[in-house]
């Protein structure tokens, strides 16, 4: 009786087979800042191939803001906001603007002015 009444303790202790265990739900980035993370990184993108990679580091800044934004107000599940974070990080520290030379300076520097009797005395 006492092995019997052992059996019924551990089977009753490991449920019956019938039973489902609930598996927690992933954690989902909600839809409204997805689609507005998208749509900013999809600009960054559309400007790196147009060749304006200057637009394309402010666009990028901007992204950076949103989500820095959106995870401080709590609409990023924690289990995200690392990997998000340290990404679109990644991805401003990856474009470089180097501004094209302004057409008015004619590659005169500004300071330098030079007298046009200089060294005609």
């Amino acid at each position: 009786m006492g092995a019997a009444l052992a059996a019924a303790l551990l089977l009753a202790g490991c449920g019956s087979g019938s039973e489902q265990r609930a598996v927690p739900p992933q954690p989902k980035l909600p839809q409204p800042v997805a689609a507005v993370l998208a749509s900013s990184s999809d600009g960054v993108a559309q400007a790196l191939r147009a060749g304006d990679p200057c637009q394309a580091l402010t666009l990028a800044q901007q992204l950076q803001q949103q989500t820095v934004t959106a995870i401080n107000a709590g609409r990023v599940p924690s289990a995200f906001q690392e990997q998000l974070g340290s990404t679109v990080a990644d991805l401003v520290s990856r474009i470089h603007c180097v501004p094209a030379p302004n057409e008015h300076d004619n590659g005169k520097h500004n300071g330098e002015k030079k007298n046009k009797h200089e060294g005609n005395d």
